[in-house]
């Protein structure tokens, strides 16, 4: 199965995949990483359904501490961070955004976000294995092999996508504004627009 195929966010369990138990918050718990045809499939196990088996057949496999996680914060609108960049880029099937997800997970790996679990060779590329510290996903992270005449370009690149965007010029601003009251006046007029109903038919004097 090509590479660009596979499923690279792989999501932590929130039971064990042997016995169905629910993980408890700060319970240990241990993860098997195997390739079948349809792609990468992770396992989570507790303590007493893992074994040999497992980690004979796993191509790679790590030890975690399970955590509740937090609940979601609600949407708000907010710049572009590195996470929600890899995120965005994670299954990208564009082979340009390769050396910016490669970029971008090397980041949050020196801010702690992933922890790197392991480091594995598929169709002759490797692969960066990652684990997010908060949430327990597994991020799959081909490496790109960035020549060193390539890297700077690949960080302006991410630079540029991490930046905020620039202020709106008082040209812009004004323009909004007069979009914004010509959308109003719009809607307005059609709220008092009379419904369009066909008018009776004028009577005819008899004889």
């Amino acid at each position: 199965m090509p590479i660009e195929e596979w499923d690279h966010l792989q999501v932590r369990s929130s039971l064990c995949n042997g016995c169905q138990k629910p993980f408890e918050d700060k319970e240990d718990y241990h993860t098997a990483l195997s390739l079948t045809p349809e792609g990468y499939r992770r396992h989570d196990l507790c303590q007493a359904c893992w074994g040999a088996a497992e980690r004979g057949s796993a191509i790679s496999y790590w030890q975690g501490t399970f955590q509740i996680p937090p609940p979601p914060k609600p949407e708000t609108l907010k710049r572009e961070d590195a996470e929600s960049l890899l995120r965005k880029f994670i299954d990208s099937k564009d082979p340009g955004h390769a050396n910016v997800r490669y970029i971008l997970a090397i980041m949050l790996e020196r801010k702690r976000t992933l922890r790197h679990r392991d480091t594995t060779e598929q169709e002759g590329q490797k692969v960066l294995i990652y684990e997010h510290a908060r949430t327990g996903e597994t991020f799959l992270v081909p490496d790109p092999r960035l020549r060193l005449d390539q890297l700077e370009a690949v960080q302006t690149e991410v630079s540029a996508l991490l930046a905020p965007p620039p202020a709106p010029t008082p040209v812009e601003q004004a323009l909004a504004a007069v979009e914004q009251e010509a959308n109003a006046a719009a809607i307005a007029a059609a709220e008092n627009q009379p419904p369009n109903e066909a008018e009776p038919p004028t009577p005819q004097p008899q004889g």
